[in-house]
């Protein structure tokens, strides 16, 4: 099982500092089990695998609690984020 931590507005993935709240995206065997939202990104700290942004920003917090950061080529919905992710097609903070 996978957990993605994803910002929200509008249920599109946003910057951090622009979310209205944060999703816990649950998947196993290429499936959403269920999604979780929680109020702050520091509530994601050690509880998810990936957080995923549509631009860089501050992720440091994230690589030292063991996830790694992605990011969206473009403004997408979960659900558009769970394909992208499962046909890996996000890109890591690595490669940019």
């Amino acid at each position: 099982m996978f957990v993605l931590g994803i910002p929200i507005k509008d249920e599109i993935c946003v910057p951090s500092s622009d979310a209205e709240k944060f999703a816990k995206v649950f998947l196993e065997n290429g499936e959403i089990k269920k999604i979780e939202y929680v109020k702050t990104r520091e509530d994601l700290l050690g509880n998810v695998h990936f957080f995923i942004t549509p631009k860089e920003e501050y992720v440091f917090d994230f690589l030292e609690m063991g996830a790694e950061p992605l990011i969206t080529p473009r403004e997408m919905s979960i659900n558009e984020i769970v394909e992208a992710f499962l046909f890996k097609e996000l890109y890591s903070y690595g490669t940019i």
